[in-house]
């Protein structure tokens, strides 16, 4: 799909409150990318597609998922929450022709984070988290703001809220969460 076809298809099978968040996604990770030189770009890419596949069934995303190589975790594969991201992913490669490892890297990590983050994953985990549409939170402002000044203790600060939250709900925490949290914390990042 050309990308001059992305906003109308986006438009069309997201709904309006999915749609001004992706956009929104989009503002704010040009900001970022703007302020730590990070191609905006792919950092445009990566934010218009990060949920592309949200709003899909389970088994709508599991299908989009099997026409790529990408491999389920077992905790992953009944959870919406999460599933989103691969199948985002997937249809990223199969439906909007993307192939740059960065940019799909950030789409399927924007949920959980992980160890060793990119730049680029950071901005749009924190895009997806804080973009100004976002209401969940009472410390989405300040996130916002954190990430302006130091995008490392933005990311902490955003995936620590999300593991207590995943715990205060009684749900499983994807491994790569846990890992991207102690991975800052053993860089001493406050």
């Amino acid at each position: 799909m050309e990308k001059s076809q992305w906003l109308p298809y986006l438009e069309k099978n997201l709904s309006p409150r999915r749609y001004r968040h992706t956009l929104g996604c989009a503002k704010l990770a040009d900001e970022l990318a703007k302020i730590y030189q990070v191609d905006s770009d792919k950092a445009n890419v990566a934010a218009l597609l990060h949920d592309v596949a949200k709003e899909l069934s389970v088994e709508a995303m599991q299908a989009e998922i099997k026409k790529t190589d990408i491999t389920i975790p077992e905790i992953v594969r009944d959870n919406p929450a999460l599933l989103h991201a691969y199948a985002s992913t997937a249809m990223a490669q199969s439906k909007f022709g993307i192939d740059d490892e960065e940019i799909l890297n950030a789409i399927l990590y924007h949920t959980t984070g992980r160890e060793a983050m990119s730049l680029l994953e950071k901005i749009i985990f924190i895009a997806d988290a804080a973009e100004e549409n976002r209401t969940y939170h009472p410390q989405i402002k300040q996130w916002r703001q954190q990430a302006k000044k130091d995008i490392d203790n933005a990311v902490l600060q955003v995936l620590e809220y999300n593991i207590i939250r995943v715990i205060q709900r009684g749900f499983l925490l994807d491994e790569n969460t846990v890992k991207a949290r102690n991975d800052l914390v053993m860089r001493n990042v406050r």
